[in-house]
């Protein structure tokens, strides 16, 4: 899988691919606050519930946090030149800091990228699930239709109006 973005942070690095995000404690302070474990966890984007996201400034950190089903809830405080050591230790979360503007645009840029990645998964997983309710081929689709005007639920006229609808789509 090709990487597409990654970013440094105080208590790791985010690492942005086409399907999924990692989130590395591989860094000098990643690897005190985890104890000397040098984890990393990945994130699908279709397995994301949301992403939390405060941009850094020079005078105050900010962060990237992902919010998973089943994952511990911590508070990512972060404030001016510093951080709260829950939202250092919080495996979900990479603390940021701008001290250049450039660090600011790519710490932006990622979010964007995230964004952007996580809305399409979503959208993908919408419409999959709507390709599975529309399945049934369109013989079908019109034997469900008479069943319907059989029962009395379709008036004659709805039936011969939908089934010469289905009929134009063949």
């Amino acid at each position: 899988m090709k990487k597409l973005k990654e970013l440094k942070g105080q208590n790791g690095k985010i690492i942005v691919y086409d399907d999924y995000i990692e989130l590395s404690k591989k860094t000098i302070l990643g690897f005190l606050l985890e104890f000397g474990h040098l984890g990393v966890r990945r994130y699908y984007f279709k397995d994301i519930d949301g992403i939390e996201y405060k941009t850094p400034t020079k005078i105050s950190n900010g962060y990237i946090k992902v919010l998973t089903a089943g994952s511990v809830e911590t508070s990512a405080k972060v404030g001016l030149f510093m951080s709260s050591k829950e939202s250092l230790k919080d495996q979900n979360t990479i603390v940021l800091r701008a001290f250049t503007k450039k660090f600011r645009r790519k710490s932006d840029s990622l979010y964007e990228l995230i964004m952007d990645k996580y809305s399409k998964s979503k959208n993908e997983t919408s419409i999959e699930n709507n390709t599975i309710k529309k399945s049934l081929s369109i013989p079908d689709v019109i034997k469900k239709l008479s069943d319907l005007k059989d029962q009395g639920i379709l008036t004659d006229e709805e039936f011969q109006s939908k089934k010469k609808d289905l009929l134009n789509k063949m």
